[in-house]
């Protein structure tokens, strides 16, 4: 009886989990990398209703890629962006924005390539970049503009 309580809990679970909008295991929410650990993204996928609260009310800097799923240089930055991510130490946060699916964010600040980069500090947008670069160019584009001190 105990194992058949476990299994519909766990049933309960996935399905609660399966109707979420939360990504599923194995799809685009979770990162296999370099490292291949299954450990979840450490990138926010944002929208129109995310946005204010995911991006505009951060206490921490907010790097925003505007990107297309067609677009085969936003599908390239995709590891250096989690890579970043997870090596920033804090000083940014990154989200992705689909920009297809997102068409007032992307009117709004004025994207018209991909990938594009905004960043984000104190709710304002502070700068912006495109196009497909080097994690490490990245990164030093980033310090920069929020006057970190970079490691060349």
């Amino acid at each position: 009886m105990k194992e058949l309580v476990i299994g519909f809990l766990i049933a309960l679970f996935v399905s609660s989990y399966m109707n979420s909008n939360a990504p599923a295991p194995f799809q685009n929410g979770w990162n296999f990398g370099a490292a291949n650990l299954g450990l979840p993204d450490p990138i926010n996928d944002v929208n129109a209703g995310t946005f204010q609260g995911e991006v505009l009310d951060s206490h921490t800097p907010v790097l925003a890629e505007f990107y297309t799923q067609s677009d085969p240089h936003s599908t390239a930055m995709k590891p250096a962006l989690s890579q970043l991510a997870t090596e920033s130490q804090g000083f940014v946060r990154i989200v992705r924005i689909d920009a297809d699916a997102n068409a007032a964010l992307t009117q709004r600040y004025d994207i018209k390539s991909y990938p594009s980069f905004v960043l984000f500090k104190e709710g304002k947008a502070v700068n912006g970049t495109s196009g497909e670069m080097e994690k490490k160019d990245l990164e030093n584009w980033v310090k920069k503009e929020l006057d970190i001190p970079t490691n060349q």
